[in-house]
Formats: C-alpha cells, sequence, structure tokens
C-alpha cells in the first residue's frame, strides 16, 4: 500500500528545548501504558477508531497501516505521546497526551510551552456511558501537575458540535475558551489551570 498520508499534521511548532510529556502515574484499578506500535496495540486502536461512536467524535477511522505510521511517529517525538488507558490492567481507550504550545491549538490562546493537552476515547460503550472519562480526567490532571512543575495548565479541544464530551470537561471545573475555527474543523477550547491566574486569554 502506498503511503501519502501525513503524520503528527497537527504538530505546527516544534520545540526541541522541551522535553516529552510525563507519563501520568495512577493509582490501581486505572493505569496507563505507553502504546507499542510493533504490537497488537496498533490493530486494536485502529480497530476503536472505527467504531460509530469514535469515528464521530474522532474522524480517524484510518486503515492499520496510517495508524502504525502516526503511533509511530507519536512514540519518537517529543511532542506527543499515545496511551492505552488500563482499568484492571485491561485496555479500555486510547489517550494522547502532547505539548500544546506545539500544536495548531497553541496558535488560538496564549500558549506557554510546558502547557499539557489531553485526547480521550473510551472505546468500551459501557464504560463510557458510566462516566469513565469523569473518573479518570481528575486522576491525569492532578498526576501531570505533579510530575510537571512548569506546567501552568491542561488543555482539551473537542469539536464545538460533540455536546457529550463538552459536557465532560464542564462537569470537571474546566474553564472554557471559546470556539475557534481550525482548518479543518471548529473546535471548542477548554481549560484546566493549575491556579485561577494560569487562566490563558484568548487570541484573536
Amino acid at each position: 500500500m502506498e503511503r501519502s498520508w501525513p503524520v503528527l499534521y497537527r504538530h505546527v511548532a516544534p520545540d526541541p528545548s522541551v522535553p516529552a510529556p510525563p507519563e501520568p502515574k495512577l493509582v490501581s484499578p486505572f493505569g496507563v501504558r505507553l502504546v507499542d506500535p510493533d504490537s497488537d496495540d496498533t490493530a486494536l486502536i485502529a480497530r476503536w477508531m472505527r467504531l460509530p461512536a469514535l469515528v464521530n467524535g474522532w474522524e480517524q477511522d484510518w486503515p492499520d497501516e496510517r495508524w502504525y505510521d502516526q503511533l509511530k511517529a507519536q512514540v519518537e517525538s517529543t511532542y506527543s505521546h499515545p496511551y492505552l488507558v488500563l482499568f484492571r490492567d485491561e485496555p479500555v481507550g486510547y489517550l494522547e497526551f502532547y505539548r500544546a504550545a506545539q500544536d495548531s491549538i497553541g496558535e488560538k490562546y496564549a500558549a506557554d510551552p510546558y502547557d499539557l493537552g489531553i485526547h480521550g476515547a473510551i472505546a468500551n460503550p459501557a464504560m463510557a456511558s458510566k462516566g469513565f472519562m469523569i473518573m479518570i480526567l481528575p486522576k491525569l490532571i492532578k498526576s501531570f501537575f505533579e510530575l510537571e512543575p512548569r506546567c501552568k495548565r491542561i488543555m482539551f479541544d473537542p469539536e464545538f458540535e460533540n455536546v457529550e464530551t463538552r459536557r465532560v470537561f464542564e462537569h470537571i471545573g474546566c474553564t472554557f475558551l471559546g470556539e475557534h475555527q481550525m482548518p479543518n474543523r471548529r473546535m471548542a477550547l477548554y481549560t484546566t489551570p493549575r491556579t485561577p491566574a494560569d487562566v490563558p486569554a484568548p487570541l484573536a
């Protein structure tokens, strides 16, 4: 298969002086594991992303080969790292932790180089319906602030029409920074700041 697709297409402002996102530390029964693209992880993630519920939110129902290239590029970068989210040691979803200032969303607010962003997808419908993201996101945020003292805020950028995901961020107390037009989508920008003074100003 000819591979003409882009990888890390949102990585618009590389900054090699900033290290990769740290790996969060969670207490059982929750956990995370760095994706191994050369294992069965790639096929698992690609299969999840073809589920109708995730296609609607992610629009990344790519072939396994494209997912391999994307995951491999992430693992080898300092911009974004892919993880499996675990519950009782079983994979139940996919997470991406990334440096928001290096991402295209960094052009929409007053970004700091050590800001972190989170993308998440819970593949297990039963767990998703029971509010698994509401349970795990505060734990991830707490761990990131403990591990990365220079991180002032955690960023989230769901599709503006993704009402269910937006409710999750509002439920956990995120600050809304407005809707913003991106090259291929319109997003709703949210943040969880370390302190109230760390809420960033949106850019015009």
